[in-house]
């Protein structure tokens, strides 16, 4: 462990105990605050539901009043035929209180009177008819959720009904007066955005199975969401407070029943905007701990630049030298202290690479050499094949392959002698290889050749004469031996640092075996027996391009022989 690592172990040791310390600390005040957070969101919904609950209070006892009203009792013993003008008057006062009665709350309400005994109804809002279908299925003793049309307009109401007697709710003929209250909907909804307003929560009502008052800025699917984690869809006894996850967020769930409504008082508020401001000390906290530990890590930085930094770069120097990087210098340096030592250090390898160099271009020299007689014993071979095919066509008596050939070994000779360069492009020798195997067409007469050169390779250079003695292989070896022939692909392959030609044949093939002892042939440093033409485009491609570079036989698809040609790409 070198100076600078202790030296950042030392100052992270002695902040571990701060933040263990502050962490408790921090994790207690969480839980005070959770407490009393939670305290005063339960009693916020306590008053709020007695709020409502208290208002349906309120409307109850104005339907008490109603009940004991004289004018309303008057209205329901009288008779409309019996004297039309006087029921008219009690009916157009009736209907005026009822109006007054729905203004005397903030709740939007509507009053509707029914008078079972003389079949006639009255309003707080709009006209209302008599009508014992409907009153045998709506009456209710209890606060109901229902639709409701008020002016031609749907909306959604709380519903309750009284009677006078009481036991005309279960029977409404024997009732001299039935009274219908209806809370709008919007008054709740009004009432949980005003609840809302004060905070961050989203409350709203529900009732089991799928009946929802929310909001005005509530979100439905997350309402759902909520009362399904909570079991109250499945009508389970719901725990008070709960915490539940919602689009991976953690939300503090209330819920509080209304036994008198009938109903049940949700609310949620995500759990990190109740701790934020703890969350805000605690990130407070960790900055000003990074801030010291950045303070010290610079302060270790300064030791590391000035001390370290010269010594690990000249050790990688020294590495690298011995690697064979003679061309490695050590840049200036603003260190007084190691300028010395530096300017020797390249000075030293300014040396070793000057000797270095001498010698591999003496290397280069040789190899050079060592390529001219490998690509020399190339020519009398293929120039043997040659004249021995012009001397059996001369003694078959056929001319036009004679003069074919004799213009083609011109081309050949052309080729290989006109200039001194040992290279050419891939473009140059996929001509000659055609030029090739239309020589051995004439001989044979049932050679196909497929030739798929990408037009990026076609510049890029290559040994003379690299890829014809593949070819010439793949004829005599796969190709002649079948009675009916078979044909040649030659494919090019170009990725980031490797190009690779690919010679195959559908010919006659070889076995696993010998395939495997071609390959090992192919490896060896000098040439023994048959394969010297492919051992000589194995040694010349890596004498030319290093020794990852060489030949490789495997098997093709169509049952001969695949030759890859592969050499890395020469920086540019």
């Amino acid at each position: 462990m070198n100076l600078i690592s202790k030296t950042l172990l030392t100052i992270a040791l002695l902040m571990v105990p701060v933040i263990a310390l502050y962490m408790y600390a921090n994790r207690q005040s969480v839980a005070v605050v959770e407490k009393q957070i939670n305290m005063a969101n339960e009693d916020r919904l306590d008053r709020f539901l007695d709020e409502i609950e208290g208002t349906l209070d309120q409307v109850s006892k104005y339907a008490n009043i109603i009940l004991n009203d004289p004018d309303f009792a008057e209205l329901a013993g009288k008779s409309a035929a019996a004297d039309r003008y006087d029921y008219a008057v009690l009916m157009e006062a009736a209907e005026s209180k009822l109006g007054l009665f729905s203004l005397s709350t903030d709740w939007m309400s509507r009053i509707n009177l029914y008078f079972p005994a003389s079949g006639r109804a009255a309003s707080s809002h709009s006209s209302v008819v008599y009508d014992e279908t409907y009153l045998q299925r709506n009456l209710d003793p209890d606060w109901t959720f229902r639709n409701v049309m008020i002016n031609g307009i749907g909306k959604r109401a709380f519903t309750r009904h009284f009677a006078a007697p009481y036991a005309g709710l279960a029977d409404f003929r024997s009732a001299s007066v039935i009274v219908e209250v209806d809370l709008m909907e919007d008054n709740v909804v009004a009432l949980l955005d005003r609840f809302k307003s004060n905070g961050n929560n989203d409350p709203f009502l529900y009732k089991a199975p799928d009946r929802f008052v929310l909001n005005g800025t509530s979100d439905a699917e997350a309402a759902r969401r909520i009362v399904a984690a909570a079991g109250l869809s499945a009508n389970r006894e719901a725990k008070r407070r709960d915490i539940f996850r919602l689009d991976d967020k953690q939300v503090l769930v209330y819920v509080l029943p209304s036994p008198k409504l009938g109903w049940t008082l949700v609310d949620y508020v995500p759990l990190e905007d109740i701790l934020a401001p703890m969350t805000k000390s605690r990130y407070l906290f960790y900055a000003t701990v990074t801030l010291l530990l950045l303070l010290g890590a610079a302060a270790a930085a300064i030791l590391y630049f000035h001390v370290q930094m010269p010594v690990r770069r000249l050790s990688e120097s020294v590495s690298r030298l011995k690697r064979g990087e003679f061309s490695v210098r050590i840049e200036g340096t603003s260190n007084r202290d190691f300028r010395p030592l530096i300017g020797q250090f390249n000075e030293m390898a300014a040396r070793m690479q000057h000797l270095v160099e001498k010698v591999y271009l003496e290397e280069i020299r040789a190899k050079e050499a060592v390529m001219k007689q490998l690509q020399s014993q190339i020519n009398p071979h293929f120039l043997y094949n040659s004249l021995a095919f012009i001397v059996s066509m001369a003694k078959l008596n056929r001319p036009a392959p004679v003069v074919s050939m004799a213009h083609s070994l011109a081309d050949y000779f052309k080729y290989t002698a006109r200039n001194v360069s040992m290279t050419t492009t891939i473009r140059e020798e996929i001509e000659f290889v055609s030029s090739y195997i239309d020589i051995m067409n004439y001989q044979l007469g049932n050679i196909r050749c497929e030739i798929d050169i990408p037009a990026s390779m076609e510049r890029l250079l290559i040994p003379r004469l690299l890829i014809q003695p593949v070819v010439e292989n793949a004829i005599v070896h796969g190709l002649e031996p079948k009675p009916d022939g078979g044909g040649i692909r030659i494919a090019g392959e170009e990725e980031p640092d490797w190009v690779s030609i690919a010679v195959e044949d559908d010919g006659v093939g070889m076995t696993e075996p010998e395939r495997a002892a071609l390959a090992e042939r192919l490896k060896e440093t000098e040439a023994d027996g048959d394969g010297i033409g492919l051992w000589n485009v194995c040694q010349r491609l890596r004498y030319q391009f290093g020794e990852q570079s060489g030949v490789t036989v495997g098997a093709s698809p169509s049952g001969g022989l695949r030759f890859v040609l592969r050499w890395r790409k020469p920086p540019s």
